[in-house]
């Protein structure tokens, strides 16, 4: 029986015969997950996760996956193409899911099994764009102190370090603490962003080759931090700009599907169909709006570029030798900043400010609003626009099910991509993040916490440059509490209320994307084109 397989511009998967879908789900750390729906699976065979990759091997697609669980040994799923019946479950005892070595060493283990197969991988889990690498073994109170020499306080949710004697570390300017921030997630901590980027890295080194699309399938991955760190390890990448609802794998099926009743496809459309699905399984339950992207990964080298060329100009309107006005320019990149699009970070489910993850496209948008004279700003932004054309795949506008007197609306035409843009409005309450990102040469003479920084902020781009001097004169107050936010599942029990209240509704209120599709969606057709 014939496999369905992937059409590639790159070589060596142009040769590939079939198709190897990799899932890593860390859910080690998280009830809610592990025991998806509303704690009804109590063992793997009973999770949907496992039923839906039944599915998928049903149509021809080879399954490895690594499933992590909550008091649960970790296991290693194998799954053959039109054979799911000879699914296999094998104990890898308790791994540790936040290792580069961990997903390494399945991708290399799928390849072997699976060496003429094209590689697609599906990260599970928990997301939170940029995520710094951080040596926890370092993370002492010693070193966070720097030996006593100034302690921590929380003061309203915000940790604050101050001298022994009360007087601030730091008065003014950005928090480039030396050992970063001492409180940092105890819960659902997913890979890093360097860690996502190094896994790939070790798999390639050990004879992987590139994969044909990797799927984010979780929060906020929709990244410019991650997706140019990754940029090497893959064609194409799927991901979502803020919160993407957790279906446990509902829309894997009906991708392979597509696949096999299609007998080939690009790359480019396998990771369309990716978006595409993901939103036919929550659009038509209204309150689950999303964001979704497709990127090639190729194009994130002049995405950088871009982002660095338009640092470059706002650091020259910033610079006191070539600009008198100084404070109005602050003052103007405050504002489009505000009036950009901002992706939940305080989980207060209101997407503004001070949300610290920004859409890069609708910042460069908002920036064209105002007048930054000749310093090469507008030149900038409209450039960078192009560069992100054509990425946003589809966006909601709705009331999310956590909180419905919110609205999402997800139509800017110019969306692409979150960006880290710490303490947007300039209280001087920075994301615990902030540190680590800004910070990128360590003290020799301090233990180094963060051991490895991504290209993006080393090397590739001034954006941390223009963070710092954007910050220049502000108080530096404290840093807001580490967490990486619950994930927001798909509900299934949940009615909207009737008018004005109540528990269940006759009918949902009306949900668009900004296709102009209503529920329930229109069936997709091969094409890619929506």
């Amino acid at each position: 029986m014939s496999l369905p397989k992937l059409l590639s511009r790159l070589p060596h998967i142009a040769e590939d015969d079939s198709v190897v879908l990799v899932v890593y789900a860390p859910f080690g750390s998280d009830d809610t997950l592990s025991h998806y729906p509303d704690d009804s699976s109590n063992t793997l065979e009973q999770h949907p996760l496992y039923q839906s990759l039944l599915k998928v091997a049903e149509h021809g697609v080879n399954v490895v996956a690594l499933i992590d669980l909550v008091q649960s040994d970790t296991i290693l799923v194998t799954m053959p193409a039109h054979r799911p019946e000879h699914a296999r479950q094998v104990s890898r005892w308790k791994q540790d899911m936040s290792a580069p070595h961990t997903l390494a060493g399945l991708l290399h283990h799928a390849h072997l099994k699976h060496p003429t197969s094209s590689i697609v991988l599906a990260l599970e889990g928990h997301g939170a764009g940029y995520l710094p690498e951080i040596d926890r073994r370092l993370v002492t109170a010693m070193n966070v102190t720097e030996n006593g020499r100034f302690e921590w306080k929380v003061t309203n949710g915000a940790s604050v370090p101050e001298f022994a004697d009360g007087s601030p570390v730091l008065p003014m300017g950005c928090p480039t603490l030396p050992m970063g921030c001492p409180t940092l997630p105890v819960n659902h901590m997913p890979l890093s962003t360097w860690g996502i980027g190094d896994a790939l890295a070790r798999a390639r080194a050990a004879g992987v080759p590139a994969l044909a699309v990797i799927h984010f399938n979780n929060c906020f991955n929709m990244a410019v931090e991650l997706l140019h760190t990754v940029r090497d390890g893959a064609e194409y990448a799927t991901g979502y700009c803020n919160y993407n609802f957790f279906t446990s794998g509902e829309a894997y099926p009906n991708v392979f599907e597509a696949l096999r009743k299609a007998g080939s496809a690009t790359t480019e459309q396998l990771a369309l169909w990716f978006a595409d699905f993901n939103h036919d399984a929550l659009l038509p339950k209204g309150n689950h709006p999303t964001i979704a992207g497709v990127v090639e990964l190729s194009r994130m080298n002049d995405i950088a570029g871009h982002i660095n060329t338009l640092s470059n100009a706002l650091l020259s309107a910033l610079d006191d030798h070539l600009e008198p006005d100084r404070a109005g320019m602050v003052a103007r990149i405050r504002q489009a900043i505000i009036d950009a699009l901002n992706y939940d970070t305080d989980q207060n489910f209101l997407l503004d400010v001070p949300d610290q993850l920004t859409d890069l496209g609708s910042f460069a948008t908002h920036l064209l609003d105002h007048d930054f004279g000749t310093h090469g700003v507008k030149e900038a932004a409209m450039a960078l626009q192009g560069a992100l054309k054509g990425i946003k795949r589809y966006g909601d506008t709705d009331s999310p099910w956590m909180d419905l007197a919110q609205s999402w609306n997800f139509g800017e035409p110019t969306l692409a991509m979150n960006i880290f843009l710490p303490d947007p409005e300039l209280d001087g309450l920075w994301d615990w993040r902030s540190p680590y990102y800004l910070r990128v040469a360590p003290d020799p003479g301090l233990p180094n916490v963060q051991p490895h920084i991504i290209d993006f902020l080393l090397t590739e781009t001034n954006w941390r440059d223009f963070l710092i001097e954007y910050h220049r004169d502000v108080k530096f107050v404290g840093l807001l509490p580490a967490g990486i936010p619950s994930f927001p599942v798909y509900n299934a029990k949940f009615e909207p209320p009737r008018d004005g209240g109540g528990d269940g509704g006759t009918k949902p209120p009306e949900c668009k994307d900004d296709t102009g599709y209503t529920r329930p969606t229109p069936a997709k057709d091969v094409s890619g084109k929506a």
